[in-house]
């Protein structure tokens, strides 16, 4: 019994030993105030945030925008925690009052749209808001089904320029589909991973090599670059809905095509919601420093239409 305990300790004091060192070494430090600029005089740059599958919105601004953390430490450029340049995505639409975005309500179940529906309805809202603010620049920040959406929406409306689009930075991302195994296991407990979102995301995996899937992703993210959009593409090294091969884009020596990174979970963060690995990078450091050098960069439009 004594040596059954004594090892059950090691096992756990490996685990804790492990993890903190893996927290510490995959965050990086804050970037300091005084190294901060804002985006130049003439530019205004909103970011658009984007939940995943079962978010849900009651049709307030920023109720169930999420991103806490992130919005909470882009106080850093004086951005409030409910700033105006803070969007909501819906999943349903929205429109705008008095200058400002007002999403549509949306319930869980309306995330497992086609996602060509929901493409759509981010074209529909960036074009409605542009009508009463010509000069908004846009940074789009998803997680998960969120970031795949932005990604598709990029893709077939922004790859030339000049482009209202700044950045986009997705956050364990289905880019190129969903294992089919993971899904079936996950719609037998949850009706949502029986949806058409998750059945298309499943098929595109399984077909990924007749379709050419990764490749188009990678040709995506290579225009992405080259039109100046900046584009970073992050994962959890312990998701297992979302693995990194599938959020992360690399090409064939496995070097990265984009910005971004593969971060590690703490496994004893205590947070029912990352039991899979799926929630944390919405609190890593490493994707608020890279979403304050986007939002501090001018867009490409931006040096297009300066006078000289």
């Amino acid at each position: 019994m004594k040596v059954r305990l004594g090892a059950l300790l090691l096992i756990l004091t490996i685990i804790i030993v492990y993890s903190i060192v893996m927290k510490n070494s995959s965050s990086d430090r804050p970037v300091p105030r005084e190294r901060l600029e804002l985006p130049p005089d003439g530019e205004e740059t909103y970011i658009i945030f984007l939940s995943g599958l079962e978010s849900y919105c009651d049709g307030t601004p920023y109720n169930n925008m999420g991103f806490e953390y992130l919005r909470g430490q882009l106080n850093r450029l004086g951005l409030a925690f409910n700033d105006e340049h803070f969007l909501m995505y819906s999943y349903t639409g929205g429109k705008v009052r008095a200058g400002r975005w007002y999403p549509n309500p949306y319930a869980p179940e309306d995330t497992g749209q086609p996602i060509q529906f929901s493409v759509m309805q981010l074209k529909y809202m960036i074009e409605e808001f542009t009508s009463h603010h010509p000069r908004a620049r846009y940074l789009l920040v998803g997680h998960s089904l969120g970031g795949r959406i932005a990604f598709d929406y990029v893709t077939k409306y922004h790859l030339e320029k000049p482009s209202p689009i700044k950045g986009l930075v997705t956050l364990n991302s289905p880019l190129v589909g969903l294992l089919y195994s993971r899904v079936d296991i996950l719609a037998a407990f949850r009706t949502i991973w029986g949806s058409p979102a998750v059945k298309q995301l499943a098929a595109e995996y399984q077909l990924r090599n007749e379709l050419g899937v990764i490749e188009q992703k990678k040709e995506a993210a290579r225009k992405m670059t080259m039109v100046g959009i900046h584009l970073a593409t992050f994962g959890t090294k312990q998701d297992i809905i979302v693995k990194p091969l599938l959020a992360c884009l690399s090409d064939e020596q496995g070097y990265p095509l984009t910005k971004g990174d593969v971060v590690f979970a703490d496994i004893l963060s205590g947070n029912y919601r990352d039991l899979f690995g799926h929630f944390q990078i919405l609190h890593d450091e490493k994707v608020v420093d890279y979403v304050i050098q986007v939002y501090c960069s001018p867009s490409v439009l931006y040096c297009i239409s300066k006078p000289m």
